[in-house]
């Protein structure tokens, strides 16, 4: 899809999505009559993009492909149910298996409709170029709205990166095959905040956990700098390490969706139960109050104080359950 094509459906179909969250669209929903369309998730503007993005995103690493890789029938109908929903923020990778694939005869059906998001870990210019044609060989497309430079680790080598992928995605966005550049990374803050200050990514993907990890710095000091350059925040591993413990995954999303800066959170898209379940908190999306995070933050420090987390343990591999 042609990048003019794909801003003037935003401008016009994804302009629900903006207006969803004033009191007008409140009104209107509580005078919908019965046996009206389910109201949309809400969608908030993304970066200096504007583009209208929900809240909620489709997380479609392992927790995805491992139910239903056999099973493409039932992963398409997921699909559909969450696209229905109003949920156009799609994020896969090269890394992902055959994440690519399986959603390619999708996005070749809806494409308009996806605000479409793929990596590459590659870190040499050729490589991510490479990796940048097989997406979109595999995605059906010719045209991707947010590129990531993936998983910056805590001991990588910057230099590379900036003498090798940055300078690939540089060149994409500037053919205007790539609507948006980001950086990834779950192995502290610190590697993340130096990343952006040399490669000035449009945005970033990383942990927004009601743990608070690395003693807070992903909300204390990433954020305020994603904010002071208007990028594009994207949330992931919010209910990963949770999903054994007493708590209840759509707080959990919905604290991190209640962070200044945050325009969405990815969450696996496994069952239809646990959509529907997201779906219905982030249709009246109704954020937490400060207070409201602090108790959530000291009740999961407590319920998980035994579950290691899982993205810090050795053999990891990215892409597993948000």
């Amino acid at each position: 899809m042609k990048r003019r094509s794909f801003l003037k459906h935003a401008a016009l179909g994804g302009a629900a999505g903006t207006v969803a969250a004033s009191p007008l669209a409140a009104l209107a929903r509580a005078e919908e009559p019965a046996g009206a369309a389910p109201a949309p998730v809400e969608r908030r503007p993304f970066g200096k993009s504007n583009i209208p993005v929900s809240i909620v995103g489709l997380g479609l690493g392992s927790a995805f492909t491992k139910p239903h890789g056999q099973d493409q029938e039932t992963a398409e109908k997921l699909l559909e149910q969450a696209l229905s929903f109003g949920i156009n923020f799609w994020d896969t990778c090269r890394g992902y298996g055959p994440s690519e694939k399986m959603i390619g005869p999708m996005v070749a059906k809806h494409r308009k409709d996806i605000f479409l998001v793929t990596k590459s870990g590659g870190r040499d210019y050729d490589r991510f170029m490479r990796d940048f044609e097989n997406s979109l060989k595999l995605l059906k497309t010719d045209y991707i709205d947010l590129m990531h430079i993936w998983n910056i680790k805590r001991d990588e080598d910057l230099d590379r990166i900036e003498n090798g992928a940055l300078k690939a995605v540089r060149k994409l966005k500037e053919d205007k095959v790539i609507g948006q550049y980001g950086i990834t990374g779950h192995s502290g803050a610190a590697i993340l905040a130096e990343s952006i200050k040399r490669f000035d990514p449009d945005a970033m993907l990383t942990v927004y956990p009601c743990t608070r990890d690395d003693q807070g710095r992903y909300e204390d000091v990433l954020l305020p700098m994603a904010r002071e350059r208007k990028m594009g925040v994207v949330a992931m591993k919010t209910v990963r390490r949770a999903r054994n413990a007493d708590l209840k995954g759509s707080d959990l999303i919905r604290y991190a969706l209640s962070l200044d800066g945050v325009h969405c959170t990815i969450v696996g898209l496994d069952t239809e139960a646990h959509l529907t379940e997201n779906v219905k908190m982030a249709q009246n999306f109704q954020p937490m109050a400060a207070l409201e995070r602090d108790a959530l933050h000291r009740d999961a420090v407590r319920a998980l104080a035994d579950i290691p987390t899982p993205w810090e343990q050795p053999g990891y591999q990215d892409g597993q359950p948000a």
